[in-house]
């Protein structure tokens, strides 16, 4: 296994329209088996990332995210009724968007201290354009540490 560069590591894109709503983006991310997926703008150029977190953050109401005692008398109908409210909201404005990307040549040590540095999970890899070509995961870059032993 050649393991300088990401490219051969990286697996491939699963991609979401930054205008897909957030009952579009959690459909594809159950179809998909997916717990985050890349956001693209019109031309494919990459513009942030969601993942499950930001979607459950989407449906909850601030006020349920900042109090544990409001949480407690919550219920399902309640969730249920706030998925309702906000299931037609555009992803961008609930997906992340300052995020570092790699490219296909970037050396997987590199790649691995920007993930550790970062404490992100999952790295987008772009092409010259700025469209995605493949993610790198904690999976992939521990790959690569258990080949070290073997």
């Amino acid at each position: 296994m050649n393991t300088a560069t990401v490219s051969s590591l990286m697996r491939p894109p699963i991609t979401v329209s930054h205008t897909a709503t957030l009952e579009a983006v959690v459909k594809k991310m159950v179809d998909e088996k997916r717990n985050s997926l890349v956001v693209v703008d019109d031309a494919g150029v990459f513009v942030g990332a969601v993942n499950a977190i930001d979607v459950i953050q989407a449906v909850l109401p601030d006020y349920l995210e900042e109090d544990a005692i409001a949480a407690r008398f919550a219920d399902e109908d309640l969730m249920r009724q706030d998925a309702h409210k906000v299931r037609e909201t555009a992803v961008s404005e609930f997906m992340s968007t300052d995020l570092p990307t790699i490219t296909e040549k970037t050396h997987i040590v590199e790649a691995s201290v920007l993930a550790s540095k970062l404490g992100r999970g999952r790295i987008v890899v772009v092409d010259a354009d700025k469209k995605p070509v493949g993610v790198l995961t904690r999976t992939e870059i521990k790959q690569v540490i258990a080949s070290y032993f073997n």
